[in-house]
């Protein structure tokens, strides 16, 4: 294997704006909510903080995405997100009302669809024939890992502060704080990114393939129903909090592992062959899982599951850099349809697991996934020539 394939300046470039985005976002993501509630919020407006955030960031996605493709930048928009959000994590400092939070929020999801689709692509268009889904998956993976030095990060902060006597609010803003230090970070990162090199092929009248899109919002709400299995492992199983932040963890490695693994397959077979190999696992160990009639079998499922959920990224995001000349607006249009599986998927799973007992509060996963199945049908129905990137 030609490593410097996958680590070459550019890319690794990529990777660490993936990390310090989502190391800085990840911050202070998991006090926002607890945040609004000491300024007032209710339980719908809490919600409504992430509503908001991915609507925002949905419709900004497919503006970028199909701009992408009539001017050719990208970096622009990927420098511009930057700074915003970067500004954004220095004004949470002075919020003291729901409505200024809730417009930050809403902000924050107009510079995350400026940014994402734009650095998927040019990983896409800076990664080698041949090594295009293990970059993607590289690029995934180092999001992750921010996010996981996030939580570490959070927990130093938070002890500190409280340590030296600081109230549960100014805790908070001192997150706010260092979060916009490391995006600042992140944003000076970005000035150095090289421009991205652009595919030069003849412009194509086929359209689409609208299956991916499909299934790209399925797999958005099952992703989104994290937290509704959070609340079941604890509810159902008695499981403690720190034993769901140690299974998380564990989740975490595995799914990294998971997704490179079927990137590198992706690579080597093709991309539409590899989705089969994430599709079917999904769809079948959703509908088994409120059949797991004892934890151990739970765990297997669910990681199996999340594994195929957390696969299906990258190697959506090779496909459709791959189908269509149009790249902006096919990688604007999936993000867009991730994000708004993510608004409906856990208004799914919540009204199921306040309606059905037992076993069955967890069969959001199982009704969710039941749209994959109309996905398949339409992905069978046309072929397409590109298949190995």
């Amino acid at each position: 294997m030609r490593r410097h394939s996958l680590l070459k300046k550019p890319l690794l470039m990529l990777y660490a704006i993936a990390g310090a985005g989502m190391l800085g976002h990840g911050l202070f993501r998991p006090i926002l909510p607890i945040f609004a509630r000491r300024v007032g919020a209710t339980g719908l407006e809490v919600g409504l903080l992430t509503s908001g955030f991915m609507l925002a960031r949905a419709i900004t996605a497919y503006i970028i995405g199909k701009n992408i493709d009539r001017s050719g930048k990208r970096k622009i928009y990927v420098k511009i997100g930057f700074f915003c959000v970067f500004i954004i994590a220095f004004t949470y400092f002075f919020v003291n009302s729901y409505c200024g939070l809730l417009f930050l929020r809403f902000c924050q999801g107009v510079c995350s669809g400026l940014m994402w689709p734009a650095t998927q692509i040019m990983v896409a268009e800076e990664a080698e024939k041949g090594y295009k889904t293990r970059a993607l998956s590289l690029y995934q993976i180092f999001g992750r890992i921010g996010a996981l030095l996030s939580r570490v990060i959070l927990s130093l902060v938070l002890l500190i502060t409280a340590n030296i006597g600081l109230e549960e609010l100014s805790s908070f803003r001192v997150v706010f704080l260092v979060g916009g230090v490391i995006l600042f970070i992140g944003f000076i990162e970005v000035l150095f990114v090289p421009e991205s090199k652009k595919f030069e092929t003849k412009k194509k009248k086929s359209k689409p393939r609208y299956s991916i899109f499909l299934l790209s919002f399925v797999f958005g709400a099952l992703l989104a129903l994290a937290p509704i299995s959070f609340i079941y492992l604890n509810e159902h199983y008695n499981i403690t909090l720190l034993g769901i932040a140690i299974l998380l963890f564990c989740l975490d490695i595995i799914t990294m592992l998971a997704m490179y693994g079927s990137s590198h397959l992706a690579d080597l077979i093709g991309v539409k062959k590899s989705l089969w190999i994430v599709i079917i696992p999904c769809l079948l160990t959703a509908l088994c899982l409120p059949f797991a009639s004892f934890f151990i079998l739970f765990v297997i499922l669910y990681f199996i599951m999340r594994m195929s959920i957390s696969s299906f990224i990258p190697i959506s995001r090779a496909y459709a850099t791959s189908i269509n000349t149009e790249v902006g607006s096919n990688i604007g249009t999936l993000n867009m349809m991730t994000n708004l599986g993510s608004v409906v998927g856990p208004i799914i799973g919540g009204l199921i697991y306040d309606t059905f007992p037992g076993v069955f509060k967890i069969a959001g996963y199982s009704f969710v996934a039941l749209l994959l199945i109309p996905g398949i049908f339409l992905f069978l129905k046309k072929t397409d020539r590109i298949d190995k990137v």
